[in-house]
């Protein structure tokens, strides 16, 4: 860990660089990050222009509190524009590009058509750029990067993660009010919560990455990684993280043995999980876990399901059953009733990507995605057998948060990650090789050992 702050110390202080301008230069971060992007590009450093997007990723879920790096959740739109045009400008070099945006492409295209149902059209449109170009983008640098630096790459952005992670950890005993809430810890996320979300994420990334690398990392410096996800899970107290997390490791066992057990595994689940969620207060109580599942909010949900049931009518109500109202449109909504919503306790927003998504593309957008997203992770299974535990999990996470549907959040480019490792020919053909085999794979052009995604063709 410590040889990799090494390494990357030109990135941390590129990454302090930032701090110090959204802190004290007023609007020059906006200039600054697209600025940097074009230089790391000019300097051959593709890794730091992808680590450096996640790390600005992560600064723009920051409490509100911190009034004076509010200026983050916009500029980073200015970065993803440069993080995108790099792509663009590179594609000669970068080709053959990933599959992962093909397979959506459908998607992309339908979401254009419901903006002309939406209030506001024209930050429905900068959002559904914005969702296409993440997908368009994070493949690309992975799998370039892959090429170039072979599993280093996946090493060092787990090292990279887990050293932000130890960072956040330290501050508990310098500024405990800036990395905690109501003595949940969140780290440098927006609530405890997305810390939650982001530690599960990445627990799936180790676990894939070291299932398809036998030799990623040694037995002790995945205890530590493992040790810090773990701990991280724990004290932000999130249920549905560690839920979520819990059925990944049961279900990548199941899926490994054969893919229809892990399918009756899940429905099974679902059973189980119904008679638990009708149970849950007694249950707690008789394990004696209350202070961990927070038993004084188990009965109305966190407010979730008063929302989701509002949110429910008004897509209804409102007309975006069938084809939805573009991107953006539930924040609208929700906003728009705000006054009426704080009056009954709830402060958040739709709690449920799913729901979000029927918000924005309706039903059509829904099932068109859905339909990208199974088959990612179908073609990928014949491979990698625990990528479906990778989906189920996601699912479930997804259901109680809105993060599926974000582009610009430090969740959705972890999973667009896992995807890309478990589908892409040039990293799923380097599994079973040794170190030195995988780097030697990487820098030679393999013919794909496993099909490219129903419908996609490589040019």
């Amino acid at each position: 860990m410590i040889e990799h702050i090494r390494a990357h110390g030109q990135l941390f202080a590129i990454i302090i660089m930032w701090v110090v301008v959204t802190l004290y230069g007023g609007i020059l971060i906006y200039a600054v990050l697209p600025i940097s992007v074009l230089m790391m590009r000019a300097r051959d450093q593709y890794v730091h222009i992808f680590f450096g997007f996640l790390m600005i990723l992560i600064l723009s879920d920051l409490d509100p509190m911190f009034v004076a790096m509010r200026k983050i959740k916009t500029a980073k739109h200015a970065m993803m524009v440069a993080v995108s045009l790099v792509v663009l400008m590179d594609r000669q070099k970068m080709s053959p590009l990933s599959a992962v945006f093909a397979v959506f492409l459908p998607f992309f295209a339908y979401s254009i058509l419901p903006l002309a149902n939406g209030n506001d059209p024209i930050t429905g449109a900068e959002k559904t750029l914005s969702y296409a170009l993440l997908f368009l983008a994070v493949p690309n640098y992975v799998l370039y990067n892959f090429r170039r630096d072979g599993w280093e790459f996946v090493r060092n952005l787990v090292y990279f993660t887990i050293v932000i992670l130890l960072f956040s950890y330290a501050m508990l005993y310098v500024r405990p009010n800036w990395v905690s809430a109501a003595g949940r810890f969140r780290a440098l996320f927006g609530n405890p919560n997305g810390m939650g979300i982001f530690s599960f994420l990445m627990f799936m990334l180790v676990t894939v990455a070291s299932y398809m690398k036998k030799d990623l990392f040694t037995f002790r410096t995945k205890m530590l990684i493992y040790g810090v996800l773990v701990y991280t899970l724990i004290e932000c107290g999130s249920r549905t993280a560690v839920a979520a997390t819990a059925m990944f490791l049961v279900f990548s066992r199941f899926f490994g043995f054969s893919p229809f057990i892990g399918v009756i595994a899940f429905i099974l689940f679902l059973a189980v999980a119904e008679a638990v969620q009708t149970n849950l207060s007694s249950i707690v109580l008789s394990l004696g876990l209350e202070k961990f599942f927070r038993i004084e909010t188990l009965d109305d949900g966190s407010g979730r399901y008063f929302a989701w049931g509002f949110a429910w009518q008004q897509i209804n109500d409102g007309g975006y059953f069938l084809f939805g109202g573009g991107f953006g449109n539930d924040e609208y909504v929700m906003r728009l009733n705000y006054p009426y919503l704080r009056s009954q306790g709830h402060h958040g927003g739709v709690h449920n990507s799913y729901l979000t998504m029927w918000f924005n593309t309706g039903i059509i957008g829904i099932i068109i995605f859905l339909r990208s997203f199974f088959l990612i992770f179908l073609k990928s299974s014949k491979r990698v057998p625990m990528a479906f535990a990778v989906m189920f999990a996601s699912m479930f996470s997804a259901l109680y948060e809105s993060w599926l549907t974000g582009s610009l959040n430090p969740f959705t480019i972890i999973l667009v990650t896992i995807m890309t490792l478990v589908t892409e020919p040039d990293i799923v053909n380097t599994m079973g090789t040794t170190e030195d085999e995988a780097d030697t794979n990487t820098g030679t052009k393999l013919e794909p050992e496993v099909p490219v995604p129903i419908g996609i063709e490589r040019t």
